[in-house]
């Protein structure tokens, strides 16, 4: 394949994945498209041949970076100074009317996770990647990728047995 259909099949099939993953690190999704519009010039410039094997992990790192930088600007101006919309932790009303019920919860009980277990609980089940695409995007071991999942599913097991514990009683 030629550089520009490598392009092109990545940003097909990786566009929406990052685009998730990116709002979960921003919280807001204008934030998180401006983090992957980055990304996707950054690969513009990188020779792409040789990411090519790589290309999901390469990918979710330097959106990763880029939605970090994003973060620590808007932690610099408080005030809104480089960004007009302030992200919203409250989903709009469509949203909640469309959601299903399991989905808001679930999507609720994964917020109160750690933001490293969150992470690769996003880069797992939103992006699938694999354990190792998830070491190489987030430099951690591939045994610490196994252990942080699984703690993170662990206690999303817990916390969703509670809430329906106490949604029945």
């Amino acid at each position: 394949m030629s550089p520009e259909e490598i392009i092109d099949h990545a940003l097909e099939r990786y566009e929406r994945p990052l685009i998730s993953y990116a709002k979960g690190i921003t919280g807001d999704l204008e934030s998180a498209r401006d983090a992957v519009q980055e990304t996707f010039l950054r690969l513009s410039r990188q020779d792409v041949r040789a990411l090519e094997k790589r290309l999901a992990p390469w990918l979710f790192f330097v959106c990763r970076n880029c939605a970090l930088d994003h973060q620590r600007k808007v932690l610099r101006f408080p005030d809104g100074a480089l960004s007009e919309e302030q992200p919203s932790d409250s989903p709009s009303p469509a949203a909640e009317v469309s959601a299903n019920e399991d989905g808001v919860l679930l999507k609720k009980l994964v917020s109160q996770l750690p933001p490293q277990q969150r992470e690769l609980i996003q880069l797992k089940f939103d992006a699938g990647l694999s354990y190792k695409e998830m070491s190489e995007a987030t430099r951690m071991s591939i045994s610490n990728v196994g252990v942080q999942l699984h703690t993170a599913i662990q206690t999303l097991r817990k916390l969703w047995n509670r809430e329906n514990t106490e949604a029945v009683s």
